[in-house]
């Protein structure tokens, strides 16, 4: 009963954190592509390949730092105080990061960006420790991941990272890239063991594929693919049609995170094929198997629906 009073609480400020980082991120954003000479999402790309990686891993750390606050809010909410403490922990650590960013990078931070950043990391805090102590209070010996998390997390990060290998070798991309049905097995995970296991599995597995192939913004993954875990995770125990619509919201996400990044380094009509592909091509197609995968293994492992 106190968890889910604190998660009402803290859930608006979640939201309104990662709102401010977000809209932080764009304004900056907007900043650094004028400052290279970046007109217009319909013109020719002209950044070099070092601004490219730059401009695209920023935004990436400023998003997993709305993500992360937002899954520490909604997770605090559904009575797990502990898991939301750490992930609106790790929003502040990423929203830190991304200045650090900037300033690496060389570009010039606006006061707006530093003030934002600021105030949109003390509501994190808020939210972080409201779940760490409301943790504290009523589960104080309850791990962040049981054993049999850890164990699911690493045979599906793996299976995750072998399809997505093998598959994505077949199927090359004209755009760039590769079209694969590696998540299939982040929605079988999510299905299965919900929303941490689809979380880590879809972080974890994509990354791994993506260092071993060689792609370039292998950090895009992360937040693209953790969502995606993410909501499908909530599909757990719950009917197919809603399985298949929350599996489907995560893939749209995953999609998205990716167009907004091939915007700015492919352009918008390669950016909106590659958003095809990703879509149709990729979740698509991993959705229809990893929902019926999942019911077949529910009906012949009873177990699995506890």
């Amino acid at each position: 009963m106190g968890s889910n009073v604190t998660g009402k609480a803290v859930l608006p400020l979640a939201l309104g954190s990662a709102a401010l980082q977000l809209m932080v991120a764009s304004i900056q954003a907007a900043s650094m592509l004028t400052e290279l000479g970046f007109t217009s999402i319909f013109s020719n790309v002209s950044m070099s390949d070092a601004a490219k990686i730059q401009f695209s891993l920023y935004l990436t750390v400023s998003v997993l730092g709305a993500i992360a606050v937002i899954l520490g809010g909604l997770t605090i909410r559904r009575g797990q105080p502990r898991l939301g403490g750490v992930a609106s922990s790790l929003g502040i650590v990423f929203s830190l990061a991304s200045l650090a960013l900037l300033r690496n990078f060389g570009f010039v931070l606006s006061p707006i960006t530093i003030a934002g950043t600021v105030l949109a990391v003390v509501m994190m805090a808020s939210v972080s420790i409201t779940g760490l102590k409301a943790a504290l209070v009523e589960a104080p010996h309850v791990p962040l991941l049981t054993t049999v998390e850890v164990s699911t997390t690493a045979i599906f990060s793996a299976m995750t990272a072998v399809l997505t290998i093998t598959t994505g070798q077949v199927m090359p991309s004209p755009t760039g890239g590769y079209t694969h049905i590696g998540d299939t097995a982040i929605f079988l995970a999510a299905l299965l063991f919900g929303s941490k296991v689809g979380t880590f599995t879809g972080a974890i597995g994509s990354v791994v594929a993506d260092l071993y192939v060689g792609y370039p913004r292998w950090y895009v993954s992360i937040p693209a693919h953790a969502i995606e875990g993410a909501i499908a995770g909530l599909g757990r125990k719950k009917g197919t049609t809603w399985q298949v619509a929350l599996c489907a919201a995560g893939g749209v996400l995953m999609a998205t995170t990716y167009f907004y990044m091939n915007v700015f380094i492919k352009g918008f009509p390669i950016a909106i094929i590659s958003y095809a592909r990703d879509l149709f091509g990729q979740a698509g197609i991993s959705m229809i198997l990893g929902v019926a995968l999942a019911k077949t293994l529910r009906r012949m492992l009873p177990q699995l629906k506890e």
